[in-house]
């Protein structure tokens, strides 16, 4: 196939149809194109005889020499496949598996482009190409990938980032994108883990629910935002404490209940070897007692500090929170 010079000009940069990368604003490749130039040509589809061009492989390319003033680039040409858009799509897939893994958003994009730009119809989505996406070929997998392509740009930014996991964008992508922008500024000032992340979306969920509110208000009250932007704190203690914080206001009781027990405990002024653990829900009155012991003296130790808490009053009343 030659290789042509093509005008950027000529070619639409708004036409995203077989978009498959996810940034494509990466300064290695404007770094690489400004040192040594364009090694390899991108792909194009002559839509319009010589004056109108789509974009097929090598939008970061295309991007990267638009922004550093070039004004044409090296392509190979083709014209758009009679069976249709699925055939050049395809080659836009394989360009890309070629060389590397798509990360979550750009199989979202692939699946997305291929139900609804292609007319490839989910059966055949989950059987044939989420196990060429490296994906377990599922209903539910395929069905979390197509809502993850509605995810809102600040959400997608915070994906890539690593702020947050897959289950928790895939979650957040099933509310319209206004609802998502509304969580974003804040989901972007906090770190949490994936079981916190999951345990906050759940608690924030069930106090929307008992107030007959939403997910965002929620997330969004004084008293979280205070959270959030509490000075002195690093986004994972603020993740920790706005995490309490909803936990206190779902579980009232039991917070209370948690704080009244840990305050008398500290007052058994056991070591920090022996670990007294109530019923996570004060559901039944039971006490749990661990303790490390790396020496026969360091055992006697922990026994003897038991038996000083056996005979504290305190023990009676750390019962009665039970």
């Amino acid at each position: 196939m030659m290789i042509h010079e093509v005008p950027l000009s000529a070619i639409d940069f708004s036409d995203e149809t077989f978009r498959i990368t996810e940034d494509l604003d990466l300064p290695r490749m404007s770094a690489s194109l400004r040192e040594v130039g364009q090694v390899y040509p991108v792909i194009l589809l002559d839509i319009a005889s010589g004056s109108g061009y789509r974009i097929l492989c090598g939008f970061r390319r295309l991007h990267a020499l638009r922004s550093l003033g070039r004004v044409a680039a090296a392509a190979m040409l083709r014209r758009p496949a009679e069976s249709g858009p699925l055939q050049d799509f395809l080659t836009a897939v394989w360009d890309n598996l070629a060389h590397r893994q798509p990360g979550p958003l750009e199989v979202a994009r692939i699946l997305h482009t291929l139900r609804h730009c292609c007319g490839v119809d989910e059966e055949a989505l989950a059987a044939r190409f989420l196990p060429l996406l490296g994906v377990p070929a599922h209903r539910t997998v395929l069905e979390g990938y197509l809502k993850l392509n509605d995810l809102c740009p600040g959400l997608r930014f915070l994906l890539n980032s690593g702020h947050l996991t897959l289950a928790s964008a895939e979650r957040l992508a099933r509310i319209s994108p206004e609802r998502q922008e509304r969580l974003e500024p804040l989901l972007r000032r906090i770190r949490l883990s994936a079981s916190l992340q999951r345990e906050v979306l759940d608690l924030a969920e069930d106090l929307a629910a008992i107030s007959g509110s939403s997910l965002e208000d929620v997330l969004n009250r004084p008293e979280i935002l205070a959270v959030a932007d509490a000075a002195g704190l690093s986004p994972f203690q603020k993740g920790e404490k706005m995490h309490n914080l909803l936990y206190q206001q779902r579980n009232p009781r039991i917070a209370g209940a948690k704080a009244t027990f840990f305050a008398e405990k500290a007052q058994l002024n056991l070591p920090g070897t022996i670990r007294l653990s109530p019923d996570p829900f004060f559901e039944s009155p039971r006490l749990r007692v661990e303790f490390d012991a790396g020496s026969a003296q360091s055992f006697r130790e922990a026994v003897a500090a038991l038996e000083r808490a056996c005979r504290d009053t305190v023990l009676d009343r750390l019962y009665r929170i039970l």
